[in-house]
């Protein structure tokens, strides 16, 4: 069984491509995760087929090598023609990115969640053709089978600092 403990950041990545079958399920557990009023204001560009398009965006990032070797990019916006409440918008994101990196674990596919390149955000949505206006890039999702089996996961501080009372 698939649990937030058994998922780790993978990048490093087989040349083995992503069957669009597995990458259409990654994106409809995506569009199920809640949202602020149901507005769903999450809009993704999967970019899989363009290699260049890849390297493109990767350059974008200072460290880019598990970007270039990722099967698939899916990048991630807010459309805020869609937009209920910034912050509650950007939770509802966050679940929907949340649902992709544990439906690509259970299909042993490997993801890792990028943040780093939000401040590189118009070049990207320039590179994809994007609307810069409309759309506000808040992740890229990197997808590909992972090079090893197991993952070690990063040290998580103890569920005593992060738990300010229990009343």
């Amino acid at each position: 069984m698939i649990t937030s403990q058994t998922r780790t950041s993978v990048r490093l990545y087989k040349k083995q491509p992503i069957e669009q079958e597995k990458l259409d399920e990654i994106l409809q557990s995506a569009i199920l995760a809640p949202s602020a009023k149901n507005f769903q204001p999450w809009r993704f560009v999967v970019v899989q087929q363009d290699k260049e398009l890849i390297n493109s965006i990767s350059s974008l990032v200072k460290r880019s090598t598990f970007m270039k070797i990722a099967d698939c990019l899916i990048c991630v916006f807010l459309d805020k023609d869609n937009a209920f409440d910034y912050t509650k918008d950007c939770q509802s994101i966050g679940a929907c990115i949340e649902n992709m990196l544990l439906t690509a674990t259970s299909l042993g596919i490997g993801s890792c969640w990028i943040g780093e390149i939000l401040d590189r955000q118009t070049e990207v949505k320039e590179l994809l053709q994007v609307d810069n206006d409309r759309y506000d890039l808040m992740a890229i999702i990197s997808l590909g089978y992972p090079l090893r089996t197991s993952a070690t996961r990063t040290p998580r501080k103890p569920l005593s600092e992060c738990v300010i009372a229990y009343k």
